[in-house]
């Protein structure tokens, strides 16, 4: 039987995170509704539709993560099939870590140039920008804060920490071949696209044998990032748990208590 913190029977709380759940679908669906082309010759070149938001791995990581604070607010009212998602470390791990890369690959292309420039003039982009800051920074450093602060004392299984990597991996493989053999050949992000990756390495005439063979190397590196966080991720709610919980040893479990 497990415990829950006071954090996660607070029905304040859990009303605050199903508002940050339900506001980022809000969000998602007002994109779609309001969706315009805007030909940019970098990062917009062609229009690829307005459903086509949803391939991006920022989308899907945010949803991954309204979901869960949805759940994590329903559960504070005490519903026992939210409960099964909010108190699943293992999930709410893997949707930290997701929206974390999210949030660490965005800000780490801002000053390389790789992301559109905020625009603030004018109610359609500012809003378009403001939708680009709560997803990549507004909920990954949310969720990484919520991370020290565990809704049970369940414990992730260390072994688990490949598991990390499944989805990423898969992701990444659907991407890079449905670019390379898509009418449009579209690919969500320049890592994806064999022409980049060769262009960082050489540059000279692309060698595509050998410009797929570097971008399996810089995926694997990827995937490592995945499961490094995943695993910081796991010790950190182990230690958050003997704190929280004193769920240590007896020798430990007594002096907790006596202090309580």
């Amino acid at each position: 039987m497990y415990k829950e913190s006071k954090l996660a029977k607070n029905k304040a709380f859990g009303t605050l995170l199903m508002i940050l759940g339900v506001f980022g679908f809000l969000i998602i669906i007002h994109r779609l509704c309001y969706y315009k082309f805007e030909y940019d010759e970098k990062f917009s070149p062609v229009d690829y539709g307005k459903f086509n938001i949803l391939s991006f791995f920022t989308i899907q990581s945010n949803v991954f993560v309204y979901v869960y604070l949805i759940c994590a607010g329903l559960a504070s009212f005490g519903v026992k099939c939210a409960k099964k998602v909010a108190y699943n470390p293992l999930v709410g791990a893997m949707a930290t870590t997701y929206i974390l890369v999210t949030g660490l690959v965005y800000t780490a292309g801002i000053p390389m140039g790789f992301t559109p420039p905020f625009q603030w003039g004018d109610s359609y982009h500012a809003m378009s920008s403001f939708i680009q800051v709560y997803f990549h920074m507004i909920i990954p450093p949310f969720m990484v804060i919520l991370w020290f602060f565990p809704f049970t004392n369940k414990r992730i299984n260390h072994k688990t920490v490949w598991f990390f990597a499944i989805y990423p991996f898969v992701y990444s493989i659907f991407s890079i071949i449905r670019g390379a053999v898509g009418d449009m050949h579209f690919y969500p992000y320049p890592f994806y696209r064999p022409e980049f990756i060769w262009s960082l390495f050489s540059k000279g005439a692309i060698n595509y044998p050998l410009a797929y063979f570097l971008m399996f190397v810089v995926l694997v590196l990827g995937m490592l990032l995945f499961i490094g966080i995943g695993r910081l991720l796991i010790l950190a709610n182990d230690k958050m748990v003997d704190k929280q919980f004193c769920d240590v040893d007896v020798y430990k479990r007594e002096i907790c208590d006596s202090e309580n």
